[in-house]
């Protein structure tokens, strides 16, 4: 029979840092640079979440969070702040409220802001010296991606995520190189017609996706699983801080 396990009240747990283990490898020179980095996160669906809570979690000390929907019930599956404390609320306060759990100190402005192809050059946060773009909507998504790229700033972008269940076919690159993925093919089409270059790191997924669920006179409504949108969002904000740490390797 297993011994029941001895609760731990606030007062007896040990001292140290959230960021003891990340000092091993950044060194204290590195999580200075961390601290001081500016982040902006487009989205906070599950790429964008799992994204953007890699980030507190890595000792980012600046983050600008954009992202209109609230916290459904049908996102706890892949939401990396799912919860269901947070069903209703707004992804930017959820986020908040979470990552202000992880690191009480971080700075974060938040802008519950509704993604259109007219404003995605409006939303940028220019303060911000980098960006993830976890858009899934294809005329904001094409629209940002071409504002950060003709102001030259460092921006990593994630393509199709959903309806996917392997992990293993993602994949990290240069937009140019990217095959199999529908929403990267209509992505490079729409650019392409702008003369925006196809040189910008990606993360992409070469599985074929499920097919929607169509529901008589409603748009049809993509499945998605908690492995690939999170992965994403693990391998874009992997990116970020070894850029960040100058350690990058693409």
């Amino acid at each position: 029979m297993a011994e029941p396990v001895e609760k731990i009240s606030p007062s007896q747990r040990t001292e140290g840092s959230f960021l003891d283990r990340t000092r091993i490898i950044a060194g204290d020179e590195g999580l200075a640079r961390l601290a001081d980095a500016r982040v902006a996160i487009y989205g906070l669906g599950g790429v964008g979440a799992a994204c953007a809570l890699d980030l507190v979690r890595a000792g980012v000390g600046y983050l600008h969070v954009i992202d209109y929907d609230i916290v459904e019930y049908s996102n706890l599956n892949r939401l990396a702040f799912g919860y269901n404390r947070y069903a209703g609320l707004a992804k930017t306060e959820a986020f908040t409220d979470a990552a202000r759990e992880i690191n009480p100190a971080i700075q974060i402005v938040s802008e519950k802001s509704f993604f259109s192809a007219e404003s995605a050059a409006q939303i940028v946060a220019r303060e911000c010296s980098f960006h993830a773009d976890c858009i899934d909507s294809l005329s904001p998504k094409v629209n940002l991606i071409a504002s950060l790229y003709m102001e030259h700033l460092a921006f990593i972008s994630s393509m199709g995520t959903a309806g996917r269940i392997m992990p293993e076919s993602l994949r990290l690159g240069k937009m140019q190189e990217v095959k199999g993925c529908p929403l990267a093919r209509a992505v490079r089409q729409r650019l392409g017609k702008r003369a925006i270059p196809l040189d910008f790191p990606v993360v992409w997924s070469d599985e074929p996706p499920t097919k929607p669920f169509y529901l008589e006179g409603k748009r049809g409504i993509q499945g998605s699983m908690p492995f690939v949108p999170q992965t994403a969002g693990h391998i874009m904000a992997s990116w970020i801080v070894r850029t960040i740490l100058k350690k990058q390797s693409l």
